[in-house]
């Protein structure tokens, strides 16, 4: 037997296997089949702009089993963010979602090859890896979607 068929025949059965699991997963991910509706809002840290922070939106599960992909946004000087989803279409699945706040201390370093160590997070765990803030997305939208975090 000719080893490079054997060995064709296993990236096809591999390929097609990844198509089946990959390509799914990548069709539940498009919004178009949500309906959206656009959300901006202030994030506060101890009454202070949260500045350079990143506020996750991640739909909640409900009668469907396909609830739809989250919305992200990086929060400007200012503490102001809009959503996008993560195909890059303008805000969030409406409805009831999981909200996390992530910020990276602006003393941190730049990531790169000579990064001696994680940066630092200013944001307290409770708002971000051990998140119970969740957030109703209205039908018509909202821009008041906003978040006054405290530290401890």
């Amino acid at each position: 037997m000719n080893k490079n068929f054997g060995r064709s025949a296993k990236l096809g059965l591999c390929s097609s296997i990844l198509l089946f699991f990959v390509i799914p997963l990548l069709l539940g991910c498009d919004s178009s089949k949500h309906q959206l509706a656009p959300v901006s809002g202030i994030v506060t840290l101890d009454g202070e702009p949260l500045s350079e922070g990143v506020i996750n939106f991640q739909p909640m599960a409900g009668k469907n089993v396909n609830i739809g992909p989250g919305s992200n946004a990086r929060t400007d000087t200012q503490g102001r963010f809009v959503l996008n989803t993560i195909d890059d279409q303008s805000g969030a699945i409406v409805g009831k979602h999981r909200v996390r706040i992530y910020s990276f201390s602006p003393e941190s370093p730049r990531v790169d090859d000579t990064d001696s160590g994680p940066p630092s997070e200013r944001v307290p765990h409770r708002y971000n890896y051990r998140s119970k803030l969740t957030f109703e997305v209205p039908a018509e939208g909202t821009s008041e979607a906003n978040f006054e975090l405290e530290l401890p």
